[in-house]
């Protein structure tokens, strides 16, 4: 809960000290219309943060929680594809993969280590099935796509690797 929150708090002073750089700021409705483009992704990553903060030692849950992130990701990157605009399908791909390697990955890891004592062992595969299902969806609709592609099969793998029976 306390990463998740300090992870938020720092995104958000980053955020404000990179927007209150003037000599290469970017432009007020620059910056307006790249929050309006973002803010759906913004609203679930801060409705996950305080979704897992609600159940800190329950890991396969909040692992769960991820689906609707990774869709709205998906939805996203989608409409973006479909407008042609790269440079919002990379920036989406690269904070996707950071989610999965640090937030998704990880948080797997220890839904597995918490099903090892037996409760939830038989939901773990299916909430993991779920999530792969999500990004392989993803990974379709990156087919045109190598380098973007490449970097979440990359993630992708490392997500395979966390097995219910090591």
């Amino acid at each position: 809960m306390i990463r998740h929150t300090l992870s938020l708090l720092l995104m958000v002073g980053m955020t404000a000290w990179v927007g209150g750089q003037t000599p290469t700021a970017l432009k007020p409705q620059y910056r307006a219309q790249l929050y309006k483009q973002n803010r759906v992704v913004i609203e679930r990553l801060v409705e996950k943060t305080v979704t897992s903060a609600r159940t800190p030692n329950d890991h396969l849950k909040r692992a769960d929680g991820y689906y609707k992130l990774l869709f709205q990701f998906n939805t996203e990157i989608t409409q973006a594809i479909d407008r042609k605009d790269q440079a919002r399908v990379n920036e989406l791909t690269r904070h996707l993969q950071t989610l999965l390697d640090q937030g998704l990955a990880p948080t797997l890891e220890d839904a597995r280590r918490q099903v090892e004592g037996g409760t939830g062992a038989a939901e773990f595969p299916v909430v993991k099935d779920q999530l792969l299902s999500q990004l392989d969806s993803l990974l379709n609709t990156l087919s045109e796509d190598a380098t973007a592609k490449q970097s979440l099969t990359g993630a992708k793998d490392r997500l395979l690797k966390v097995r219910s029976n090591p």
